[in-house]
């Protein structure tokens, strides 16, 4: 019974020993990483201190410093508030161990959102950019990363994190861009363009050789009354005197007549092909 009460209150003088005699070795401070866009904004960094046997050691005083107080201040909580755009090494210490992590501050202070000058329109599926800038608390280009866009109609547009809005259907659609507190909103009306015509030579005749291969001269015209870079179908009334492939070539093949039928959407039109 003794030798009991002994032999445990030996195992618990060396635990106490072993821990007396801890050092910090390491500090890992989480996250390694953090990019903030607002003045005054804030987070709070997490230290931990390990022993050299790699235990945590939850009492170990941590202080923290900041390489560039000018754009990230740090108090002895570990809390970060951002001042001005720049970079900055936040550094925890206890003893001999330091463990860092990065502060990239990207502050927005103006944000400004435009549609192209020619209007947000185009063929269905069609990528329209829209025009996005921003500047810092100096007046200079603002760093962008990390901007959300949201549009308020995805039936009309849908947007992208770069602000690119794929065209779906006409109408009306608010775009939102937001990085940090810093907000833009604009109305983008948009127009989503469809075949109305194809447009042909005057006279519609064209004339080639057996054997020759040519281009049709033919655009297709939006509702607009703009020439649209679409996809258009060609056939031939006569594949044995002339034969049309999808990109609008011509080849004669034999003497005679055919009519070249070129269609975009419900749009219509032919041209008389005469092979000589």
């Amino acid at each position: 019974m003794h030798l009991t009460r002994w032999a445990l209150a030996l195992a618990a003088t060396g635990l106490v020993l072993g821990l007396a005699c801890a050092k910090p070795t390491k500090i890992t401070v989480a996250p390694k990483q953090i990019v903030m866009n607002d003045a005054g904004g804030t987070k709070t960094l997490l230290a931990t201190v390990f022993d050299q046997k790699d235990r945590p050691m939850e009492k170990a005083a941590v202080t923290f410093t900041s390489s560039a107080p000018d754009v990230a201040e740090v108090d002895a909580a570990g809390k970060v508030t951002a001042r001005g755009s720049g970079e900055a090494t936040i550094t925890a210490t206890s003893g001999k161990a330091s463990g860092q992590a990065k502060l990239i501050v990207h502050i927005v202070s103006a944000l400004n959102l435009a549609a192209p000058q020619d209007g947000v329109k185009g063929p269905a599926g069609d990528v329209v950019p829209l025009l996005v800038s921003g500047t810092n608390e100096r007046g200079e280009p603002a760093d962008l990363s990390g901007i959300v866009f949201t549009s308020d109609a995805p039936g009309v547009a849908t947007v992208d994190n770069q602000g690119r809005l794929t065209l779906l259907t006409s109408g009306d659609t608010k775009i939102t861009a937001a990085i940090g507190k810093s907000k833009a909103e604009l109305l983008v009306p948009v127009h989503v363009l469809v075949p109305m015509a194809i447009k042909v030579p005057t006279p519609p005749v064209q004339t080639i050789k057996a054997g020759e291969t040519a281009r049709l001269n033919v655009s297709v015209l939006s509702d607009l009354g703009e020439p649209m870079d679409v996809p258009f179908t060609c056939s031939s009334s006569s594949e044995k005197v002339a034969a049309v492939d999808k990109d609008g070539n011509v080849t004669g093949l034999a003497r005679g007549t055919s009519e070249i039928t070129v269609m975009a959407g419900t749009a219509k039109n032919t041209i008389k092909v005469v092979v000589r």
